[in-house]
């Protein structure tokens, strides 16, 4: 609502609002403002690697918290999964029976339920959502840089919200004091075994990581894209995080 008016004639009668018109004691019209509606889709990479250690977990948790804060504010959303077979979309809603709808497929994909899961709609990224919408992307961004080159080709579009869910053995390298047997996962496969790393080999893996890192960086940086980075569990440590990237983003607004 932006203000109250007496009725005039020429005014359409059905623009008068009783309960304003019986306590001031005069026919009232309310003035009111078209919200803007804003669409907002949030992708689940559920490709293999994804698969590895607690990352689904950090993945569920970003996106909960992002289809809450969407529902919360009242604007349009849907849930998306990445997969080898392509982006499917699971409809686009608004209100609390289509958030509970999203969270329950979100959870029967990030658990061993996902063959409960519905299908989804097959939809390209460029046709997706309507333009300047926004795409939350959470994803570990293992996969060729030519895949990831293509997704920031594709989401240029849109406001491009990447997650990028890396845990310190794929961002960087834990140095340990002497050589050990660490768990390891491939990220084609997602299958793991544990393999002897030593301090040496530990120090070149680490060195390779955050090149690959610094790299995928600089990919966002050079379309002025700011990322947020999760590599621990942990609602409260994901929700500062995306508190504070959102919060930032509306200070540079303003």
């Amino acid at each position: 609502p932006r203000g109250y008016r007496d009725f005039e004639i020429g005014d359409n009668p059905r623009l008068i609002h009783l309960p304003t018109s019986a306590r001031r004691g005069v026919p009232t019209i309310v003035e009111r403002v078209a919200l803007r509606d804003f669409k907002v889709m949030v992708v689940v990479d559920l490709t293999p690697s994804m698969a590895a250690r607690r990352k689904l977990v950090i993945l569920h948790e970003a996106a909960a918290l992002m289809l809450y804060a969407a529902w919360q504010a009242e604007t349009t959303f849907a849930l998306a999964a990445k997969t080898h077979a392509g982006l499917h979309r699971f409809g686009l809603g608004i209100g609390s029976r289509h958030f509970y709808n999203a969270f329950r497929i979100l959870w029967q994909l990030c658990t061993r339920d996902r063959g409960s899961a519905p299908p989804g709609s097959t939809v390209h990224v460029r046709r997706c959502l309507p333009p300047r919408s926004m795409l939350v992307y959470c994803s570990d961004f293992l996969g060729p840089e030519e895949q990831t080159e293509r997704l920031l080709r594709a989401a240029r579009r849109y406001d491009f919200v990447p997650i990028v869910v890396q845990d310190e053995l794929e961002y960087s390298f834990p140095q340990p004091r002497q050589a050990s047997l660490l768990a390891m996962a491939d990220p084609e496969t997602g299958s793991g075994r544990e393999l002897w790393i030593s301090t040496h080999s530990a120090a070149e893996i680490a060195q390779r990581n955050e090149a690959r890192f610094g790299h995928l960086i600089e990919q966002f940086r050079k379309q002025d894209i700011r990322h947020i980075h999760l590599d621990v569990p942990g609602v409260d440590t994901t929700h500062a995080a995306l508190n504070g990237y959102f919060r930032r983003r509306r200070r540079e607004a303003a």
